[in-house]
């Protein structure tokens, strides 16, 4: 047994004292650190509170403990301790009096190797306690007494960590914007406490204790809880996944990460407990567990008494049926504890959604597009039609600024009085760029899990000369629809207009599908012939029209800005050649789709008076 306390002429730097790095208000003190800088390295300690010998296995206090598995502080399961606070505050490690500990003794190489590992029982005498800020103002100030010492653990948490990397481990720190990996190798955010040098300290000479550990109960053939961890088959390769963490984390875009966090949670497994070594992903290592947290982490309590019955050469206190099923309870437990916290999470956003989307004044024009689908998404499945709501999904289906999704959610989700305007307002945007009516159509199919939409297609006469019909049916299960049919002279424009009026006859709103070409004769209309009515059209759709037909070719919008983001004007010139002759229009407005439209009706005129002049 070691009896840790100050010594004189301790190595200059040694963090000799062991120093408890926790929040200030922390009562259940698991573990404490110790440096000491040899001539090709350093020796690291890391004490682990005695857990084990207070609370005996099957008492009222183990099975609470093994109930809870582990501490909660906050969050959706509030605050909860794994132990009773009088067991806690008997056994946790504390300033001013001795305390029973397990010391995992490493030796450290200055390429952050770990050569040689002692495990042993100790009592840590004058551990100091320090909280995060307290030990990063430390390391800045040379003049403070422990300047040196926690220099040194900074340095040793340096080469661990840089080593870890080296070895393919998915680990990163920011400090600065609060985005770090956990030991499976998702991103998670940093509470502001953490984001300084005592965070990286603590999880370096945590891990590699828990390495340690490891490897040294397989030394031993020692059964123990370890920590195995796997990734699903549809993560990327680890290479991949290391170069997107490192170009988000240089990024340093919340955006980004908050993004690269979901993935790391969908492609990443949930680590488990198991009585057998099968590796860990994240870390990259072929064994692990969790052994430093005994009064906060059940599993931490068993893989403590079975170390410490193996040193004191008595039995395992755990049969192999036992410790499997220690395994399988933890485990189970997590992932109920997984489930419940999803559900809650949704639950809050559902309300928060809810009330946003039924919000009578209120300015959506300024959330980005994941805030704004979130709400709309709520607004059409649960019918809230809040005036505000509708009103934006109107002005960004005329903008063109709905994805394929929102626009399904609008027409084909959504219903009743109250969205009328912002399903017709999506329906005309639409109508005015018909081929995105297959991809609403396609969403729809995929969202329902039905087959898409079926189209028949037909064809009369050869070459320019060839005139296609088309119509577009869908159906699920006993409900069926189908479109009217519509003809062009391409086979994608028709294919496009029976989408567009299938999408209508879902929507069960007017049908705006035109028939672009006579099926009763061969051969476009000619180029001749009376333009398309325009009552009750915009002129976008119009000019679209005049496309398909080849009236006129090469239409293009182009569109620029001016002027501060309240006070934005935007200039549109429509551009479109009609026999040989070049036709443009420009016009100006605050809205896009009121500039659009209002350059549309300019070339429109223009066209208009192109072919009144080539007729005198």
């Amino acid at each position: 047994m070691s009896r840790v306390q100050f010594t004189a002429g301790s190595p200059v730097g040694a963090l000799t004292d062991p120093v408890m790095i926790d929040s200030k208000e922390t009562i259940d003190r698991d573990d404490a650190i110790a440096v000491h800088p040899t001539s090709d390295g350093w020796r690291l300690t890391v004490y682990v509170a005695d857990v084990a010998s207070g609370v005996a296995l099957g008492s009222d206090a183990d099975r609470e403990a093994l109930q809870r598995r582990e501490s909660a502080y906050g969050g959706w399961r509030g605050r909860a301790k794994m132990l009773p606070r009088p067991v806690e505050d008997r056994l946790t490690l504390a300033p001013g009096r001795a305390c029973p500990a397990l010391a995992v003794h490493m030796k450290i190489g200055q390429d952050g190797s770990v050569n040689h590992v002692e495990v042993e029982r100790a009592t840590v005498r004058g551990a100091l306690a320090m909280d995060h800020s307290e030990v990063a103002a430390a390391v800045r100030d040379s003049g403070h007494p422990l300047h040196d010492g926690l220099r040194q653990a900074a340095a040793v948490s340096e080469v661990l960590l840089a080593r870890r990397r080296e070895h393919g481990a998915l680990a990163l720190y920011d400090l600065l914007s609060g985005w770090a990996t956990d030991e499976d190798g998702t991103v998670v955010r940093l509470a502001s406490f953490e984001r300084n040098i005592a965070y990286v300290i603590v999880q370096e000479c945590m891990i590699a204790a828990n390495t340690a550990l490891a490897g040294w109960a397989a030394e031993r053939d020692l059964p123990v809880l370890f920590r195995n961890h796997s990734a699903s088959k549809v993560a990327p390769p680890r290479d991949t996944l290391l170069h997107d963490l490192d170009l988000a984390f240089t990024a340093r875009s919340d955006a980004r990460l908050a993004a690269l966090q979901q993935r790391t949670l969908m492609t990443l497994r949930a680590a488990e407990y198991a009585p057998f070594m099968s590796g860990h992903w994240g870390l990259n290592l072929p064994g692990y567990l969790h052994g430093t947290s005994p009064l906060r982490r059940y599993a931490d309590l068993v893989v403590q008494r079975i170390i410490l019955s193996h040193l004191d050469k008595t039995a395992s206190p755990y049969s192999a049926d036992e410790l499997h099923a220690v395994a399988q309870a933890l485990n189970d437990g997590a992932r109920q504890d997984r489930e419940a916290e999803s559900e809650s999470r949704k639950s809050v956003t559902h309300s928060r959604t809810r009330r946003a989307a039924a919000a009578g004044s209120a300015d959506y024009s300024r959330l980005d597009t994941a805030a704004f689908h979130a709400i709309l998404k709520r607004g059409c499945k649960e019918q809230i039609a809040g005036p505000s709501l509708v009103d934006e999904a109107a002005r960004r289906a005329a903008d063109q600024k709905l994805t394929s999704l929102e626009q399904q959610l609008v027409l084909l989700v959504a219903s009743g009085a109250g969205w009328e305007p912002a399903r017709v307002a999506c329906l005309q945007a639409i109508a005015a760029s018909p081929e995105t009516a297959v991809s609403v159509l396609s969403v729809h199919a995929q969202v329902n899990g039905c087959e898409l939409p079926e189209f028949t297609v037909e064809a009369r006469g050869q070459g320019h000369d060839a005139v296609f019909r088309a119509q577009a049916s869908w159906s699920s299960g006993d409900d069926q629809a189908t479109g009217a049919e519509r003809s062009g002279s391409t086979k994608k424009g028709a294919r496009h207009q029976a989408a567009l009026s299938l999408l209508a006859r879902l929507a069960d709103l007017p049908d705006p599908s035109r028939d672009l070409a006579s099926w009763g004769r061969t051969g476009a209309a000619p180029a001749s012939k009376a333009l398309p009515p325009a009552e009750d059209r915009s002129p976008v759709s119009v000019l679209n029209e005049l496309g398909q037909t080849q009236v006129i070719t090469g239409l293009t919008y182009g569109m620029s800005s001016d002027g501060p983001g309240h006070q934005m004007v935007f200039s549109c010139t429509a551009r479109a050649d009609m026999g040989g002759q070049s036709l443009s229009a420009t016009a100006s407005a605050t809205k896009k789709a009121t500039a659009k439209a209002h350059a549309a009706e300019g070339l429109l005129t223009q066209i208009r008076a192109a072919r009144t002049d080539s007729h005198m």
